[in-house]
């Protein structure tokens, strides 16, 4: 598995620009390396200023707000329940000379990770489902679960080395 300092060596200019926080969970890590490779790999030699303008944990998902050259913002909603997160996203107007079709194919791929996120443990990755405990929800396997309810620690964050 590789760090956020490893993937941010390989993926440079993907960190590089205003940015509100980088954190990414241990469990979440595997799938944000790909979706950084895929992201580099559709943009090809022409970086186009994408960068990461926050990572972070909401409502036991991940999520990654991202900015390019020439993309508008988007707004998005949340809707939380005892059972389930569900959010909606509204994409702004397409404008005439932008890429359009670049700005979709990536907001595809962001979509993707973020939603595989949605069921697989903070911690370690595996299939989880939600856990609320005194006010926070996670996703969390059957056997952080039982740690979480049981006060333990749960190692969800990587070290400051690894970062």
């Amino acid at each position: 598995m590789k760090t956020l300092k490893e993937i941010k060596q390989l993926y440079p200019y993907q960190f590089k620009g205003k940015n509100l926080g980088f954190s990414i969970a241990n469990g979440w890590l595997p799938e944000f390396s790909e979706l950084c490779k895929k992201i580099d790999s559709l943009l090809g030699e022409n970086k186009r200023g994408f960068h990461w303008i926050q990572l972070k944990e909401k409502f036991g998902s991940a999520r990654y707000y991202w900015s390019i050259k020439g993309k508008q913002d988007s707004v998005r909603v949340d809707l939380i329940s005892t059972k389930k997160v569900v959010s909606y996203e509204t994409s702004p107007p397409s404008s005439k000379g932008q890429p359009q079709a670049l700005f979709d194919q990536i907001s595809e791929l962001i979509d993707a990770a973020e939603g595989k996120t949605r069921g697989h443990c903070i911690v370690c990755g595996a299939p989880g489902k939600i856990d609320q405990h005194e006010g926070y929800v996670l996703m969390l396997c059957d056997m952080h679960a039982k740690l979480q309810a049981g006060g333990g620690d749960l190692d969800i964050w990587p070290k400051a080395e690894d970062e």
